[in-house]
């Protein structure tokens, strides 16, 4: 889903290191990159602490503390995966922390920063859903990678409030009941 979100991120001149679990698909993305000389591919889990810190802290050794972070990591394993990626992160990082549309549900107390990233530019994203010739439906993968990378390229300060909590929101999500 945030494929296109590496692309941009290196046709803006970043180095980007990307961690994701299946090799082969990892691979193909980084020759899809317009300069696959600067994507540094990390064949990891994030739920596999031990393995995830050895690949980031290889990555930070590699290009140096990350200035400009994107984040997708559920919610069960938030706790332990945040303090592995604060540790690789340059002073006053960006961090694009993304979040299911389950993060604006009514009633749900909205998302603080997570302590581990204090110092960082923080930027949660919600992903929301849009309107369809048939209803609503799921954002497409280009939709998210274009919300994201607008998030990560905002001028600083990006922290938005809006009636849907904190932070930006691809798509919408309101009225909830349009969920599809």
């Amino acid at each position: 889903m945030l494929s296109g979100t590496v692309r941009g991120l290196v046709a803006d001149g970043l180095r980007t290191a990307v961690a994701a679990r299946g090799e082969a698909a990892l691979r193909a993305l980084v020759r899809s990159t317009a300069h696959p000389a600067r994507t540094l591919a990390l064949a990891t889990d994030y739920t596999d602490t031990r393995g995830f810190r050895s690949a980031l802290e290889r990555a930070r050794d590699e290009l140096g503390p990350f200035r400009t972070v994107v984040l997708w990591i559920r919610t069960p394993s938030r706790d332990t995966a945040l303090p592995v990626v604060a540790d690789v992160l340059a002073a006053g990082a960006v961090v694009v922390d993304i979040r299911g549309s389950a993060a604006a549900a009514p009633g749900r107390a909205r998302p603080l920063p997570p302590p581990d990233l204090a110092g960082c530019d923080h930027r949660p994203v919600v992903l929301g859903f849009a309107d369809g010739p048939d209803g609503t439906r799921w954002l497409t993968h280009q939709e998210i990678a274009d919300g994201v990378l607008a998030a990560a390229r905002a001028p600083a300060p990006a922290a938005t409030t809006t009636d849907d909590g904190p932070g930006r929101v691809i798509g919408r999500v309101r009225p909830w009941h349009d969920r599809p």
